[in-house]
């Protein structure tokens, strides 16, 4: 169980029966973020046990809580099969939920690689027998993650999957990249490309300049990542079709190429983390490896620009990139411990609080930074709030501040835990009530 700030604070609540043996809750004066919709208005809302039965404009005063679909957190590290020390699927399943995340797209980065359309099924049913957030695999480009041979991606298509990433490397081959955009294009498919010239971040740990010069550490510079991007936008320029996406984006220059693209007509889109929204490298010079990830934590001038190209709609989605790692792995020297964060709990609160604070976004378009604009990107069904719909959907107080001091997840690599937060999850629904008051109903 999560250990609370403070108690949280009992809503206001009607319990009415419109049938012997149905009850209905008002939640009141909740204002409703429903992105599909461009839906914004405080309402109160009847929920029964299965869907919601009426939605109106609220008669009394707004609670201040907002009821948001369930968020779609399309680059998450399960780490299932072959590193179950640091993730289960039930572990991180639960850590999904308590963030408000009822659909995850599972990366390839597992041991053997997701490079299988059998393994891909068989994880995707695990997943669902677990009743928690719905998984969605995001198997390998290439075999063995190798960047070199594509898989059979007509394979995957039988099996209903259409995305793809080496995620972790580059697709390295242009000729293999170049045949995934021709093959995929056949089923709109989708390449996921972890941007990165790996002869240039070889070696690296940490942002090439104030962080590297600090640390006394190899430096991984900007140009590692948005040369790679360019790469990448330049192979499928040349292709009859294809998508591209490129995601967890720690430069201003990456996000200005895609953005360009796009507008020149090629389907391309990019994601960032809240990490990078909120941190920059002075963080990892005063933690250490519990910061280290891949992309590094750039300059604040970054972080800045980062923002500014958010509010002007340059990014598509906001992706927590949960990477969990068993503690030995990040107490490890800076130069040799793991790259990355656990996030499915703190992706809302951290994108919320910083896009509402520095970017000035409205609540309308964060929501949609976490919901339609990932679901649209990786072919998932769009979670949606409204009468007679199955229950997706997310109760979230924007003020309440809360000590994030333990976790759902199997490991605990973050800067964040220890820490007080603004903005927390209270209860979520999927087809029913899962999640209430920091414990699993």
């Amino acid at each position: 169980m999560l250990q609370m700030a403070e108690p949280f604070k009992k809503m206001e609540r009607t319990i009415q029966t419109e049938t012997m043996d149905e009850t209905i809750e008002i939640l009141r004066g909740v204002r409703l973020l429903n992105p599909i919709t461009n839906f914004d208005e405080v309402v109160d809302v009847a929920v029964s046990k299965d869907s919601i039965k009426w939605i109106k404009i609220a008669s009394g005063k707004s609670s201040g809580l907002w009821l948001i679909p369930g968020l779609v957190d399309m680059h998450v590290h399960l780490r299932t099969p072959g590193y179950e020390e640091a993730e289960t699927l039930e572990t991180g399943l639960k850590a999904a939920i308590a963030g408000g995340v009822t659909c995850v797209g599972m990366m390839p980065n597992t041991s053997p690689p997701l490079d299988s359309a059998e393994l891909a099924v068989v994880l995707k049913l695990q997943g669902e027998s677990l009743g928690l957030s719905a998984i969605e695999p995001i198997p390998c480009v290439t075999k063995d993650r190798a960047g070199l041979q594509c898989v059979n991606f007509q394979e995957f298509a039988k099996s209903g999957i259409s995305c793809f990433s080496d995620d972790g490397s580059p697709v390295q081959s242009d000729e293999a990249l170049n045949e995934a955009f021709s093959s995929l294009a056949l089923f709109n498919g989708l390449v996921i490309e972890h941007p990165e010239v790996s002869s240039m971040a070889a070696g690296g740990a940490v942002n090439l300049g104030r962080a590297s010069r600090e640390t006394g550490t190899q430096g991984i510079p900007e140009s590692a990542e948005f040369l790679d991007v360019k790469r990448c936008i330049n192979i499928l320029r040349k292709c009859s079709g294809g998508r591209l996406h490129l995601t967890h984006l720690s430069s201003p220059e990456s996000i200005r190429l895609v953005h360009e693209a796009f507008l020149n007509g090629l389907d391309v889109t990019c994601d960032v983390t809240p990490h990078h929204l909120v941190l920059n490298e002075q963080e990892v010079i005063d933690s250490g490896p519990i910061a280290k990830m891949n992309p590094p934590l750039r300059s604040e001038e970054s972080r800045k620009k980062i923002l500014e190209m958010m509010k002007s709609g340059f990014v598509t989605a906001v992706a927590s990139d949960h990477a969990p790692h068993p503690h030995s792995k990040k107490t490890l020297p800076l130069s040799s411990a793991a790259f990355g964060i656990i996030g499915l709990e703190t992706m809302l609160p951290l994108t919320v609080d910083v896009l509402l604070r520095e970017a000035g976004m409205s609540p309308l378009d964060i929501i949609r930074l976490l919901t339609t604009g990932p679901a649209s990107v990786i072919n998932t069904v769009v979670p949606d709030v409204d009468v007679n719909k199955p229950l997706n959907m997310v109760l979230f107080d924007p003020q309440r501040k809360w000590l994030y001091s333990d976790t759902f997840s199997k490991s605990s690599n973050t800067p964040f835990l220890g820490q007080m937060l603004t903005g927390r999850v209270l209860r979520v629904w999927l087809k029913h009530e899962l999640f209430r008051e920091g414990e699993f109903v």
